[in-house]
Order: structure tokens, then sequence, then C-alpha cells
């Protein structure tokens, strides 16, 4: 089974980030602005706020044309702020990687997860792990985010579009074509204003449609590269790999209990598929690692860890799991909850996939 695929796309990112920062200004109107410095009103709209949305301002909007459509409002027009943006988007991505080694990040407030180790092709799964991967994000940061989760990323960035604010949507398996059917196929990313009227003047409106069309036409019309995503697009069929970009700095993989418990015996017991499989992964990617890290997720949502420092960096699997035994007591011990996630997480890591390891000697 392909999938699932989760889309993480942090709600209105930079206007957010200003409203936490400065929470006074969730009510009103906030425009960050790119200001070109010709004047006070010269440059575009970055983002804004859904206060601002409804009020007719839109992103790539002239500042000026914004500040005539909130001229009557108490609005704030603030600057891009890129540093401080970037350090809440590693937070964010952060978090998503104690859900996912795999995390592709797609841009600043956008990434994709592969979920299939994390759930083994569960959708029931994922949607519960991404839930709790939004609680968690909301929890220790203060953002909202949307998350989709489909068979494929485009699916699940179709998904993510949909559930905006702070939504979670799931594209089941079986269902991708009746979902795809009747949507405007300039509801497809990346299909931009001038595509969509090219299609439209062929008499082709919506992605049923489009997807009825041949492949040959669609090359024709828009040469091979295009025309082919186009084809694969709207029968949901674009299957491209979530991609790491760089060294993966942690693997962790978590999983929801049968049952919520404190009982430590029950919980590890429950673990040792987590750690066994972590192992495999550790082995597979030709690492080694010095930290171990415990994720709890509780009954109410919130998150909870404890973490250690090996040593010396290691491979072995009785390292991994005495480490996160030890870490999981501690977390019990200081703790009077009970548990309804839990997951295992290894982090500075050394070594790359190809080096020659102690265990094969």
């Amino acid at each position: 089974m392909r999938g699932p695929v989760a889309c993480l796309d942090i709600d209105y990112f930079f206007a957010q980030a200003e409203e936490l920062r400065d929470p006074s200004l969730k009510s009103r109107p906030v425009v960050v602005c790119v200001f070109s410095g010709r004047t006070p009103d010269s440059g575009v709209v970055s983002t804004c706020n859904y206060v601002a949305r409804k009020l007719g301002v839109r992103s790539g909007m002239p500042i000026n044309r914004a500040k005539r459509l909130l001229q009557n409002v108490d609005a704030a027009f603030l600057p891009v702020d890129m540093e401080y943006y970037r350090g809440l988007s590693e937070r964010v991505f952060a978090v998503a990687e104690r859900f996912s080694d795999v995390v592709e990040i797609a841009s600043i407030d956008e990434a994709f997860l592969d979920l299939k180790a994390a759930c083994g092709g569960d959708y029931g799964e994922a949607l519960q792990l991404m839930r709790s991967m939004k609680d968690s994000i909301a929890g220790e940061i203060g953002l909202t985010c949307s998350v989709g989760v489909a068979k494929n990323k485009l699916l699940a960035k179709m998904a993510s579009d949909d559930s905006k604010p702070n939504g979670l949507k799931v594209i089941w398996p079986g269902t991708e074509k009746d979902y795809l059917a009747p949507k405007p196929v300039d509801e497809i990313p990346y299909v931009g204003k001038k595509t969509a009227e090219r299609l439209r003047s062929i008499g082709v409106s919506t992605v049923g449609e489009l997807a009825r069309v041949e492949p040959s036409t669609l090359v024709g019309l828009f040469g091979y590269r295009v025309g082919h995503f186009l084809h694969l697009a709207s029968r949901g069929e674009l299957d491209e790999p979530v991609i790491r970009r760089g060294e993966a700095k942690q693997i962790s993989r978590i999983i929801t209990l049968k049952s919520a418990t404190r009982d430590i015996d029950e919980i590890l017991q429950q673990l040792r598929r987590v750690v066994n499989d972590l192992h495999a992964r550790i082995l597979s990617k030709g690492v080694f690692f010095e930290g171990v890290s415990v994720i709890g997720i509780t009954k109410d949502m919130q998150t909870v860890s404890r973490s250690v420092l090996m040593p010396r960096a290691s491979q072995s699997i009785e390292d991994l799991s005495d480490a996160a035994s030890q870490c999981l007591r501690e977390l019990l011990d200081k703790l009077n909850v009970e548990l309804r996630r839990v997951g295992v997480k290894v982090y500075k890591l050394s070594g790359a996939k190809g080096q020659s390891r102690l265990t094969q000697f």
C-alpha cells in the first residue's frame, strides 16, 4: 500500500508568528509586508491573518492598496522578520521529526512527512499521529498548522489546503477519484491561471474532466513535462517520494498504546517493537547514536519527554533498550500521568551509510 504521506502547513505563518510575539494583535488585521523603501507605502504584502483576509487583503497585493482597504480599521502593517520566522520554523519541523524520521522541508512553512514506517500503512493510525503532532506544535510553540494525509504528496497538499486553518483532513484509500473529480482544475497545486484558462478553452473545467483527457492531447498542448504532470495529478497518481534534504539529525518511532496506562512493564512490552524497528533503521543508515529520548503523549495530548546521553557513540540494541527503559522510568517516576502514545528517538548521530561498522568485524 502506498502512503500515508502527510503535508504540514503552518497557518498564515508570518502573520501568526507576529501574533505569537504580540498576542494583542490577534483581534486586529495583521499585514506582514516586504517594504521596498522607495516610499513608506511601496512594496507588497507577504502574508496576512484571516481578519485581514476577510476585509479583502491578499498576499502579493501592493501595500498601498492594502492600506486603502484597511484605512478605517486598526490594522498592523509590519515588516518581514525572517530571522525570527526561521527560528520558529526550525522548532516546528523539529517537532515533526519526532513523528517521522523522513521529513522533507519544502519551504519555511511547509513540510512533507513519510508516515508509512511509523504507521505501517494504517491511515487511522496516521490520523491519530498527526493529531498528536498538531497538539504538540500548538502546546510547545504556540502555532497552529493544517495537515493533510493521503497516499502521495500532491494529494496530501490538497487535503492540507482544504483543512485550513488549523484543520486535519485524511483522503482515505479508495476515495481519491471521488475527492478530485468535482474540484476546479486550478485547485491542483502548481496549476496556474494561464494553464487553467487553456484547459477551459478545450472544455475542461474540473479535475474529473481533466482525468478523461487523453495523455497525448495534454502533451500536445503543454509539452511532455506539464502534460504528463496534469495526467497523473488528475488521477491522483503523481507518486513522488518524500525525500529528506541533507543528513538525518535524529531517527524516531512512536506508537499508540493499546490503552492509556502508566504501567511500566506494559509500556516496555509494547515498546519492544519500537526499539527493534528503530535499531534496524540505525543499522540500515549506518549511523551511531549518543542521545536517546523517550517521548510520551498523555490522554489530554500533552507531550512529555526524558533524555539521556550515552558515554560513547553506539549501535548496540542493548544500549538503546537500556537507555529507553531508563528514560521511561524517569518519566513515569516524576509524572503522575497515563500515557496514550509513546516513542523513542535517537539523536547526536554520527557516521554515514557505507562506512565500516564495528558490528561488521
